[in-house]
C-alpha cells in the first residue's frame, strides 16, 4: 500500500481531528494578527506626522502591544499542540511499521539486520515526527500568510504587488527546482545511516566474541568506509543547502531594493505618505520571513521525503506466507502428515544485495526478490506421524531437521508437495489458529526485559493484549506450571516473585533456567502439538533430568516432534525418522527399528556413535 505525503497526513491525522480544526484556527488567528500589526504602525506614524494628540497615539501604541502579544501567545500554543500532534500520529505510525514487519518473512528478517529495521521504524518516523509537526504546519501557515500579504500589497498599489509577486514566484520556482536534486542526497544519506546503525548493531552484539578473537581492528577498518559515506554525503548536503540559501537570499535584497526604490519615488511625489512607505517596505520584509523559513526546511522537508519513500518501500514489500486460510484446529492432537515435501532456502545472503529493495529500478516485494537458486534442503520429505504419538527426528547438521519444523510452523511454504495437520492443508489455516496449536521449544531461548510473568505468558496478561481467543492466564497456573517444571526453589529466591524484573537475553540466569522457562511457556500455552528442536542440548545432565516428568507430562495427549542429535533425547519417542541431504534415509516405530540389525537407528544403537550425527 502505497502512502504520498498526503495519504500519510490524511491517514493518521484522521483520528486527531479536532486537535487538526483546532490547530488551524490556531494557524489563521497568528497569521491575521501579524498582517494587521503593521497596519497599526502605519496609522501611528501618519498620525504621529499630522500632529494627532498623544492620547490617541498611546491608544494605537497600547493596540499594538495587544496584537504582537497575542500573536506571540498563538505562536506558543501552536508550537505545543503542533508537537503533540505530530508525535501522536507518527507513533501511529510506528506502530504499523512494527506490526508490518512482524508479517514479513523470514527471509526478510535474515537479510536485514536489526539496526537497519529500528532505524526505517524509528528514525525515518522521527523525521516525518518534525513534518508532521513543524513543517507541514508550519510551512502551511507560512504559504496563507505569504499570500495574505501579496493580497495586501496589490489591495495598496498594485506595482507593490506586483514586485512581491515576481519575488514569490522566482523563490519558489528556484526552490521546485532543486528540491529533487536535494531529495536524492538525503535519500542516500538515510540509506548510509541505515547502513552504519545496522553494521554496528552486529558488532555490538558479538563483542564478547570480537574481543575474545581480537578483531576490534577489523571492526574498526570495517567502520570507516561506512562513515566516509556519510560524511560524503553530507559535504554535498551542505553545499547544496549554502548555494540554495545564498541564491534565495539573493533574491530577496534584489526584491528589496525595487521597493525601497519605488517608494522612494512615489513619496518625493507626494503620492505616499511615510506610513504607506512603511507599511510597504514592512510587507516586503514579512514576505521574506516565511520564504526564509521554507528555504531554511527544505532540508527538513526533503529529509521527510526522503523517508516516506523509504517508507513506501517497507509497506509495499509483502510476506510470502500469505494468510488467507479460514480453517480452525479443533483443540485435539493432529495427525501429521508431509506428503512429497520439497524445499529450498531463497533467502540466502548470495542472491540479492541485502541493502537493495529494488530490482531493475522498481520496487519489488520480498518474495519476488528471492531466487531458487540454493540446494534443496528437503527433498521429497513424506511421513505420517498419527495423533498423539511421538516421533524423533535424528540428522547430521545440515540434514534438514530443524527446517522441517519451521515448515510445520510456516514460517516458510513448502515449493511442492504439502503438510496437512488432520488431514488439513497448512495454507488453508488460519495463521492465529496454526501456530496457538503447535507449540515450539528451541535450543536459543528469546527473554524480554519484563517480568517473570509477562516472560512466560509472552504479555498475554497485558490488558490492551487480551482478546477473547486468548484469555488472561491466572497466577495459580502459572505458579502450578512453575513447580512442575522445577523451577520452585528459583521463583521463591526472587525478591518480587511473579513481577521480578529479568534482563534483556536472560542475562543472571543460568542456560537451565532460561530453557525450563521456554519449556513453561509452551506449557502455559497448551497447544495440540509440541516440537521440541535441541530443547536439551544446552542443559547438565542434573538439569536434563528436572525436564523428564514435564516433558512426560507436556507430550501425554499430543502429538510431538522431537529433534536432537542424541540417541537417548529420542527413546520416549514412537516412531524414528532419520533424515540425510534433505531426504528420508529411514523411518518406522522405534521399537521395531531398534530390533532390527539391519536399520540404521540399530547400528547408532549398537555402536553408541550419537556423535556421528552432529
Amino acid at each position: 500500500m502505497k502512502k504520498n505525503s498526503l495519504t500519510l497526513l490524511a491517514v493518521y491525522l484522521r483520528p486527531f481531528l479536532p486537535r487538526v480544526l483546532l490547530l488551524g484556527l490556531l494557524i489563521l488567528g497568528s497569521i491575521g494578527l501579524q498582517l494587521y500589526a503593521p497596519q497599526v504602525i502605519r496609522r501611528f506614524l501618519d498620525a504621529a506626522q499630522s500632529g494627532t494628540d498623544t492620547a490617541a497615539l498611546v491608544t494605537m501604541g497600547l493596540i499594538f502591544l495587544a496584537v504582537v502579544v497575542g500573536q506571540k501567545a498563538i505562536s506558543l500554543l501552536m508550537a505545543y499542540f503542533s508537537e503533540d500532534l505530530g508525535w501522536a500520529a507518527t507513533n501511529r505510525l510506528r506502530a504499523d511499521l512494527a506490526a508490518h514487519t512482524m508479517r514479513l518473512d523470514m527471509g526478510f528478517h535474515k537479510l536485514h539486520t536489526p539496526g537497519e529495521i529500528i532505524e526505517r521504524i524509528d528514525g525515518d518516523v522521527g523525521k516525518l515526527a518534525e513534518y508532521f509537526s513543524q513543517l507541514v504546519v508550519h510551512v502551511l501557515g507560512n504559504a496563507l500568510l505569504l499570500v495574505g500579504v501579496l493580497v495586501l500589497l496589490f489591495r495598496e498599489d498594485w506595482r507593490f504587488g506586483l514586485i512581491g509577486l515576481v519575488y514569490a514566484l522566482v523563490t519558489v520556482i528556484f526552490l521546485r527546482l532543486v528540491h529533487q536534486p536535494s531529495a536524492r542526497i538525503w535519500a542516500r544519506v538515510s540509506k548510509a545511516y541505515a547502513q552504519l546503525s545496522g553494521y554496528l548493531e552486529e558488532r555490538f552484539g558479538g563483542t564478547e566474541d570480537i574481543r575474545a578473537n581480537g578483531g576490534e581492528a577489523y571492526v574498526l577498518r570495517g567502520l570507516y568506509p561506512l562513515n566516509a559515506v556519510i560524511a560524503r554525503e553530507r559535504i554535498k548536503t551542505d553545499l547544496f543547502g549554502g548555494f540554495t540559501f545564498s541564491t534565495s537570499h539573493m533574491f530577496y535584497i534584489l526584491t528589496l531594493a525595487a521597493t525601497l526604490g519605488l517608494a522612494a519615488v512615489l513619496f518625493m511625489r507626494g503620492e505616499m505618505t511615510i506610513g504607506a512607505v512603511y507599511l510597504m517596505t514592512f510587507y516586503i520584509g514579512l514576505m521574506e520571513s516565511p520564504i526564509k523559513y521554507i528555504r531554511r526546511q527544505m532540508g527538513n522537508l526533503q529529509r521527510a521525503v526522503a523517508s516516506i519513500g523509504r517508507i513506501n518501500e517497507f509497506f509495499q514489500l509483502e510476506p510470502a506466507v500469505k494468510d488467507e486460510g479460514t480453517a480452525v484446529l479443533p483443540p485435539i492432537a493432529p495427525a501429521v502428515t508431509f506428503n512429497g515435501v520439497t524445499f529450498a532456502y531463497k533467502d540466502q545472503l548470495s542472491t540479492i544485495n541485502n541493502q537493495q529493495l529494488t530490482v531493475n529500478g522498481k520496487q519489488s516485494p520480498i518474495s519476488n526478490l528471492q531466487s531458487p537458486i540454493s540446494n534443496l534442503v528437503l527433498d521429497g520429505v513424506t511421513f505420517e506421524l498419527e495423533p498423539g504419538k511421538v516421533l524423533g527426528i535424528l540428522g547430521r547438521t545440515g540434514s534438514g531437521k530443524t527446517t522441517l519444523t519451521r515448515l510445520l510452523f510456516r514460517l516458510y511454504d513448502v515449493d511442492a508437495g504439502a503438510i496437512t495437520l488432520d488431514g488439513r492443508d497448512l495454507r488453508h489455516l488460519a495463521l492465529s489458529s496454526l501456530r496457538h496449536s503447535v507449540g515450539m521449544v528451541t535450543q536459543d531461548v528469546q527473554l524480554f526485559e519484563a517480568t517473570v510473568r509477562d516472560n512466560l505468558t509472552l504479555f498475554r496478561n497485558r490488558a490492551r493484549s487480551q482478546d477473547a481467543a486468548r484469555p488472561p492466564i491466572a497466577d495459580a497456573d502459572i505458579l502450578t506450571a512453575v513447580e512442575t517444571l522445577g523451577l520452585g526453589d528459583w521463583l521463591r529466591s526472587l525478591p518480587n516473585g511473579l513481577g521480578t524484573m529479568l534482563q534483556s537475553g536472560g542475562q543472571g540466569l543460568s542456560a537451565g533456567q532460561a530453557q525450563l522457562l521456554a519449556f513453561t511457556r509452551v506449557f502455559l500455552r497448551d497447544p495440540q502439538v509440541v516440537v521440541l528442536d535441541e530443547a536439551s542440548s544446552r542443559l547438565d545432565p542434573a538439569t536434563e533430568q528436572l525436564l523428564e516428568r514435564a516433558i512426560d507430562r507436556l507430550l501425554h495427549g499430543r502429538t510431538g516432534i522431537i529433534i536432537a542429535h542424541r540417541l537417548q533425547t529420542v527413546q520416549r519417542a514412537d516412531d524414528i525418522l532419520i533424515l540425510e541431504n534433505g531426504r528420508v534415509l529411514e523411518h518406522g516405530p522405534r521399537i521395531l527399528l531398534a530390533h532390527n540389525p539391519d536399520s540404521r537407528f540399530y547400528h547408532l544403537l549398537q555402536t553408541g556413535l550419537a556423535e556421528v550425527l552432529a
